[in-house]
């Protein structure tokens, strides 16, 4: 009987064997001409590619040449010519004209590869220069009748140099203009030979799939159709999937991993469901926390109130940072932000409270610039500098310090909001930390934070909590670097 086990075992693995082997030559043929296909386009695209990126960076730097260079040129020197001799000076020549065209020139110098444009290039480096010594001569004569006619021969006349460069610079346009143009030719050509390839390609391999097909026996085949027609079924939507019947070992390993796969689908799904619904919740405690009517109302009284006792720059300062702070709240309905506008909202926001509590309320922020390029979900510090304000420093005799920093930890940022305010126990440290794990009703607006960040960032990232009766609490905030908007339908 063991013999017998080891037979079918035996066999079992040879007809696995010879799948997977023709499997492997077929995979084989199609990875190599794949490669052959993308190397051909490749090479044969990657040197129009360039040619026409030249070609269109030369045009584009072309654009910044003024196009009213001459008018500017001849006007500005004809208003020189008719100044005061204690008003002639060379410092006043108008240089800067001039200076902006040498400079566009340069640029063009390094990048243009066509012979004819290079030379236009030379041209009118040379042309620029002979400008500059006829406006310094200029400068230098006495006579206003010489000037005038050194102006009109050298410079603004029909064959001065003014109406050259810009004819030069015609002609390099025009000259970069057509060769975009046979790139662009160059391009469609090759893209129609590539495409043919392609479609040969395909035909072959279509081929080699229908002989590799009709070489399975009846006994794969039948199942691997149905296994098919269950797939089919699935990417329709029907969930209510009965096994395959099938002797085949390998099949039966592929039918039973089909539904564990449909199963987690089936708990993905849920899990989805289960998220999006909590994020719509969040997304409506966002907005009811974005506009706090409270905070609001006693901003606004507190404006009133300074307007009155004539605290005019108080007055600017609170409504300066009360509409950045709505700006940043909104963020157009971006829930990715950077870590710079997070820092700009929370800064407001202290700014206002600090003009309400002066004589309490003290505070730092201490982000590096490095860390404020990354992104981060938006409203995570307020609602935790409310806390400590509210819970911590208030609750203080005297006057009482709120601290903001950043760190980098490797791939993670941790930020960190501190106050040397009443403090907590251990216990109530514990039953915090607790709460906003389990979602449970803090009454702080910590559950929320954490719950979005966790969203967005993953379950490794989150609020954690250190506390000490009377010496202030810390709340550290991980986040990720490589938070991107797109991940959540944001650009």
């Amino acid at each position: 009987m063991r013999e017998l086990k080891l037979r079918e075992k035996s066999a079992r693995g040879a007809v696995d064997l010879s799948i997977k082997r023709q499997m492997y030559k077929l995979l084989a043929f199609v990875f190599t001409l794949m490669l052959i296909i993308i190397g051909a386009l490749v090479l044969m695209l990657m040197s129009v590619s360039r040619q026409y990126s030249n070609a269109l960076q030369n045009a584009n730097t072309a654009a910044d040449f003024n196009t009213d260079f001459k008018n500017n040129i001849d006007l500005e020197m004809y208003n020189f010519v008719i100044l005061p001799q204690e008003d002639r000076l060379v410092e006043n020549l108008p240089m800067r004209e001039l200076d902006a065209a040498v400079r566009v020139l340069h640029r063009l110098e390094e990048t243009t590869t066509l012979t004819d444009n290079r030379w236009r290039i030379d041209s009118m480096l040379n042309m620029c220069e002979n400008l500059r010594e006829y406006m310094t001569e200029i400068a230098m004569t006495e006579s206003y009748d010489e000037r005038m006619e050194q102006l009109e021969r050298n410079i603004r006349g029909e064959t001065g140099l003014t109406i050259l460069i810009e004819k030069y610079m015609h002609d390099y346009i025009d000259g970069e203009v057509r060769e975009l143009a046979h790139v662009q030719s160059l391009i469609g050509q090759q893209v129609t030979v590539v495409t043919l390839g392609a479609l040969a390609a395909v035909v072959v391999i279509v081929t080699m799939a229908v002989f590799f097909s009709l070489r399975l026996s009846r006994r794969i085949t039948d199942p691997i159709g149905l296994l098919a027609n269950k797939a089919q079924r699935l990417g329709d939507g029907d969930f209510s999937l009965e096994p395959v019947a099938t002797e085949t070992t390998e099949l039966k390993m592929l039918d039973e991993g089909f539904n564990e796969m449909v199963a987690r689908i089936n708990t993905l799904m849920a899990k989805q469901i289960e998220d999006q619904e909590y994020l719509r919740r969040a997304e409506l405690e966002l907005l009811q926390a974005q506009i706090n009517p409270h905070f609001l109302y006693n901003t606004l009284d507190s404006i009133a109130i300074l307007a009155e006792t004539g605290r005019n720059e108080d007055v600017v300062k609170m409504v300066t940072s009360l509409s950045v702070f709505f700006r940043n709240s909104l963020s157009k309905g971006r829930e990715i932000i950077s870590l710079r506008s997070e820092r700009d909202q929370v800064a407001s926001y202290l700014a206002i409270q600090q003009v309400r509590y002066s004589d309490i309320l003290n505070y730092e922020i201490q982000i590096p610039e490095e860390l404020l390029g990354f992104m981060a979900p938006k409203l995570i510090l307020q609602p935790l500098v409310e806390n400590a304000l509210y819970h911590g420093t208030k609750n203080k005799r005297g006057p009482g310090n709120i601290v903001i920093t950043g760190e980098s930890r490797g791939d993670d940022i941790l930020l960190r909001v501190s106050d040397d305010g009443a403090g907590m126990t251990l216990e109530q440290v514990r039953a915090l930390q607790i709460g906003i794990y389990e979602d449970r009703h803090t009454g702080l607006g910590l559950v929320n934070v954490h719950k979005r960040i966790k969203l967005y960032c993953g379950e490794d990232y989150g609020l954690s909590f250190e506390s000490e009766p009377g010496m202030g609490t810390t709340v550290s905030i991980l986040l990720p670097k490589n938070l991107k908007p797109e991940q959540w339908g944001e650009g």
